[in-house]
Order: structure tokens, then sequence, then C-alpha cells
């Protein structure tokens, strides 16, 4: 049966399924892919006021962070590397923070969805507590 869905309803969704597996199933991989599928979207909607240009922008200066590390090839790496494989271009093993690397993407995603006056998924509180026991404030 066919249904009709919007682009922010179905990032919504993506974000939503990426903190369940995320906080209920320790599952990071597929939260990684979810939750950069719906930055992604949810960042090209919100075009300036994205979260990856906040970063640029706001966070890249006032802590002087260098502009390589600013850049989408960087700080998409998980995700693309999850996604995506080119046979002598990319190593067939990688180390990443798993954990940390969806956590970010979660985050860049409400992010977008704020920026863009959504409603958050009823799964944001549950994701912030997590990551509040996960980060103590000192660290934060």
């Amino acid at each position: 049966m066919a249904m009709r869905i919007g682009k922010i309803e179905s990032a919504t969704e993506q974000l939503s399924w990426a903190i369940r597996l995320l906080v209920d199933h320790q599952a990071p991989i597929p939260a990684i892919t979810l939750a950069g599928a719906a930055e992604e979207m949810l960042g090209q909607a919100a075009g300036t006021e994205s979260s990856l240009n906040d970063l640029k922008s706001h966070f890249g200066s006032r802590y002087s962070i260098p502009q390589a590390i600013l850049t989408q090839q960087h700080l998409n790496r998980a995700k693309n590397w999850l996604k995506h494989w080119s046979p002598g271009i990319d190593e067939e093993c990688a180390e990443f923070d798993l954990e940390e690397e969806a956590t970010q993407y979660i985050a860049r995603g409400l992010s977008n969805l704020s920026v863009l006056g959504k409603p958050l998924p009823s799964e944001e509180p549950k994701f912030m507590s997590w990551v509040g026991t996960r980060r103590p404030r000192n660290e934060a």
C-alpha cells in the first residue's frame, strides 16, 4: 500500500529509530546510518542555519578548530565509510568510536530539526538523559 510522506517526517522517523537503536539496543552502526541520513536531509532543508554551518562558523572560530576538521568529508567520515565502499580507495577496516559518532549524528539531526522549527521526536528526552549519564557535566 502506497503512503505519502514528507522529507521532514521521514527524517524525524529516522532520528527516532536511530535513538532507539543506540539507547535501547546498543546498536551504533545502524544508528549512524539512520541518523546520518536524517541529519543530511534536515541540514539541506536548514541551509545556512544547519548544524554543520553552525559548527563551522561559531564553534570553529570560538575554539580554534582547524577548517580541515570542520569539512563534510571529515565530519561525515564514519557515515560515508559505513554506507559506501570504493575498492582501492576505501580501507576494508577502519577504527571509529561508534557510540560517539552515533551520538554526534543524532545531536546534529536534532539541532537541524530545531532550527527548522519542527517538533522533536518523542525519543529526544530519552536520548538527552542517556547522553547525560554517559557524559558528566564537566566533560560535556
